[in-house]
């Protein structure tokens, strides 16, 4: 199928064959078709190795052959450079082109967005740093010294976008090819940022005019796991396959992750505050997890809580503390709040007695 030129398009980028992606994207598609309120159709496309994966779906697919991943990956193994190169392949396709994250919902009409983008005017997801606010972080201190020793001098006031939204006209082709040689150029030598596509684009887009996206789109990076989970439950519920049903159906899931009410976290806060700071964090994480209604997508987030906090217990050495070791034998510790409901109680203490011994607790150990 010929790929014909647009006004416009909306444009994701899914690869691989991982459900979670899969669900992203599909979920994210819902939330912008719900949106929409233009008369015209909302043109979406999906940048995908796995066509058959969106039969059906209101959208068109520009296949993606294995070759042509390999080479976006480009000379270093740089993983999101595909990201890069999938911006500037799909310019060529429409006038203006707003491209997002799998990891995005829409909560106003996608065309407020396009609204926005012209030629000089650019839209990213969030404004996040300056460049003077992140270069002596640990992970932002070996390009900090590259750009130095290579005489590249870099402003204090360099801003740092989030990425995960973009909006482009058919004309950043050069713009997204210089975002790219930045990538390479540094890749070369900088193994250890996994952000190199976002500092490219945003050097790139230095002087230009360059707004947020942020009151229109929400962008859950850092809260993945509890997504991933109700988007699991989502579309088992429902099913895969496209009906318009879906967009009405997709207003049942929360837009963040549950949480327990203002009165239960302050609850908590009071009653772990003679706990020591890691068993504050566990317990905050744990009893997070036990608190909130009773409902199918809060039900789906409580292994979420329950899991952050077997990860705080191996990370910071904790199996051998007298509360953790209670866990572990599947009693309740003295000195952290029980959860009001027991059935949950119930849940969490067989959930911990399980897995807190894969997590390095013994059970029964002295």
């Amino acid at each position: 199928m010929t790929i014909q030129k647009v006004p416009q398009q909306l444009l994701y980028l899914v690869y691989g064959g991982k459900e979670v992606y899969r669900h992203e994207a599909k979920f994210s598609i819902l939330t912008a078709l719900d949106q929409s309120k233009s008369a015209e159709p909302l043109v979406i496309r999906v940048m995908t190795d796995r066509p058959e994966d969106y039969h059906g779906w209101p959208v068109q697919v520009v296949p993606l052959s294995e070759q042509t991943l390999v080479e976006w990956q480009g000379d270093q193994g740089y993983y999101h450079r595909r990201k890069a190169c999938a911006f500037a392949a799909g310019l060529v396709l429409a006038d203006k082109t707003l491209f997002v994250d799998t990891d995005t919902l829409f909560e106003a009409d996608p065309q407020r967005l396009f609204d926005r983008i012209a030629p000089g005017q650019y839209l990213i997801d969030e404004d996040e740093f300056l460049w003077s606010e992140v270069r002596t972080r640990p992970e932002f201190v070996k390009l900090d010294r590259y750009l130095q020793a290579s005489g590249q001098s870099v402003a204090d006031d360099q801003r740092l976008f989030n990425s995960g939204v973009c909006g482009l006209t058919a004309g950043d082709g050069p713009l997204m090819q210089a975002s790219i040689a930045l990538i390479d150029e540094w890749s070369a030598h900088i193994k250890d940022l996994h952000t190199l596509e976002q500092i490219a684009l945003s050097f790139a887009l230095r002087g230009q005019s360059v707004g947020e996206s942020k009151s229109c789109i929400y962008h859950y990076f850092s809260d993945k796991d509890f997504f991933h989970a109700m988007q699991a439950l989502f579309f088992q519920r429902h099913g895969e396959a496209f009906r318009p049903e879906l967009l009405r159906l997709q207003r049942e899931v929360p837009r963040r992750k549950p949480l327990p009410s203002l009165f239960q976290r302050s609850r908590i806060k009071f009653y772990l505050r003679r706990q020591n700071k890691d068993m504050q964090k566990v317990g905050r994480d744990l009893l997070y997890g036990s608190c909130g209604p009773i409902s199918p997508y809060v039900e789906a987030c409580r292994h979420v809580w329950w899991d952050q906090g077997l990860r705080q217990i191996q990370r910071r050495g904790m199996s051998q503390q007298a509360p953790i070791r209670a866990l572990a034998r599947g009693e309740w510790p003295a000195g952290l709040p029980r959860p009001r409901n027991r059935d949950v109680e119930k849940r969490l203490r067989s959930y911990l007695q399980q897995h807190l011994q894969p997590h390095g607790a013994t059970p029964g150990s002295n």
